[in-house]
């Protein structure tokens, strides 16, 4: 393995360790916040927080990825892209604040007040501007700073539902309360570390603002799309069931979802490598032999907790929830595809090609749409769950298809494991136990 397969495997496993502790202590705070707040108030704060995540994605443009992709292959110097990210900020976070604004006027006000809608609105700046300088982070290959970023927001997370849920019972509002928390200390954090490496200024310079922006919305149009095909279904159940079952369906999604942990941890080293990267066959080559690796570990990994699901939510949640172990089973075939987008896209977003997402999941998203609008109102959710995997499957099928093809790569080739790929696994541990 040459050095920077090392580093590139060194810094999957510290990501994947970090994720691994920050998702054990979330599931302490998922347990506490679930048995604290019931169905009903779990499922009030997941509606209250889907349309603010949703507008962000679109709101980033894909600035992120359009700055760690000029800031890797050398375009613009960090100090002019974090000046002109300032300036862009302004801008989108006023526009996202006011169409969510505009959103919450029409049911939501009147169903959740306008003092929880306050607090979730005043998220979206603080996320916002954390996305632009995680972008900066990633161009720089500064994982290490975004891992503590990560610690940084679980212990935020930990502390303030304890005090503020908890020992103070403020209940959904202070659930709420804890979301602004985490993010208004994670961006201070974002901005010590970037005024280590550059200065912090405003400047409007409309040279790169152009490039940001028609290089970001091939990024962001791509990312919209895919986060749609993940969130859709929750805007469904909320207005077509209840809040009950929006608490029950997003605690079995938040469950099948912690599958895509490794593969989330992969994408992020990855994405800074290939922006980095001089040669595609080599980035091609590494994202090929990290799908590989990851697909089937986790697919003995989604047998065994599609076992021990009952049992989980059982010991975690409690009977109130005990639904959700339904809505894990399903979703769990639907997860495990979705883990060849999960690596694969990011490596063709960083080396230019991030619309083949958007055209390849395109018509999932208005497939999945529709099958939502029938089933939903009829098997609530578990016809969301059902709905979710089958067009999780079209999808991932489409894209790996569409990845071999591009790349001239047989399908077998990305999927099951070679001879070669035991040894550079025993010799990846062994190495990196005297790292």
């Amino acid at each position: 393995m040459t050095n920077k397969t090392k580093s590139t495997a060194y810094d999957v496993i510290i990501t994947f360790g970090t994720k691994i502790i920050v998702l054990f202590g979330s599931f302490i705070v998922s347990v506490i916040l679930a048995r604290l707040l019931g169905p009903e108030g779990k499922g009030i704060v997941t509606a209250i927080f889907v349309i603010p995540n949703i507008l962000m994605t679109a709101a980033d443009l894909g600035v992120r990825q359009a700055s760690a992709y000029y800031i890797g292959r050398g375009y613009y110097s960090t100090k002019d892209i974090v000046s002109s990210l300032l300036s862009l900020w302004v801008i989108t976070s006023v526009l996202t604040m006011l169409i969510a604004t505009i959103y919450y006027s029409f049911g939501s006000a009147q169903t959740y007040g306008w003092g929880l809608l306050s607090i979730a609105l005043m998220t979206i700046p603080l996320n916002l501007l954390f996305k632009y300088f995680r972008g900066v982070l990633q161009g720089n290959q500064k994982i290490g700073s975004i891992n503590v970023s990560e610690l940084i927001r679980f212990i935020v997370n930990l502390s303030g539902v304890i005090i503020l849920v908890w020992l103070l019972n403020l209940d959904v509002f202070g659930a709420v309360l804890v979301q602004f928390l985490m993010a208004f200390i994670v961006v201070i954090y974002s901005a010590f570390i970037i005024k280590q490496i550059t200065t912090i200024r405003f400047n409007f310079d409309t040279q790169i603002l152009k490039s940001l922006f028609s290089k970001g919305v091939t990024f962001a149009l791509a990312l919209f799309i895919l986060t749609l095909n993940y969130r859709v279904d929750i805007i469904f159940l909320e207005h077509m069931t209840n809040s009950e079952q929006v608490g029950i369906y997003s605690v079995g999604t938040t469950l099948a979802e912690l599958i895509w942990q490794l593969p989330a941890a992969i994408g992020l080293v990855l994405f800074a490598r290939s922006a980095n990267s001089r040669s595609s066959k080599s980035a091609i080559f590494r994202a090929v032999k990290l799908l590989r690796f990851s697909f089937n570990a986790l697919f003995f990994l989604c047998l065994l907790f599609w076992a021990l699901a009952p049992l989980a939510i059982d010991i975690l949640y409690g009977q109130d929830f005990s639904e959700s172990s339904n809505v894990i089973r399903l979703l769990l075939p639907g997860v495990l595809a979705m883990v060849i987008v999960k690596i694969l896209h990011p490596d063709l977003a960083a080396r230019g090609f991030p619309l083949y997402s958007f055209w390849v999941f395109l018509s999932p998203l208005i497939f999945n749409t529709i099958l939502n609008f029938i089933f939903i109102p009829e098997y609530g959710y578990i016809g969301a769950a059902i709905t979710s995997t089958v067009t999780y499957i079209i999808g991932s099928v489409c894209f790996l298809i569409v990845y071999a093809k591009k790349e001239n790569i047989k399908l077998n080739d990305m999927i099951i494991l070679k001879k070669d790929d035991y040894k550079d696994i025993a010799s990846m541990i062994k190495k990196f136990k005297w790292r």
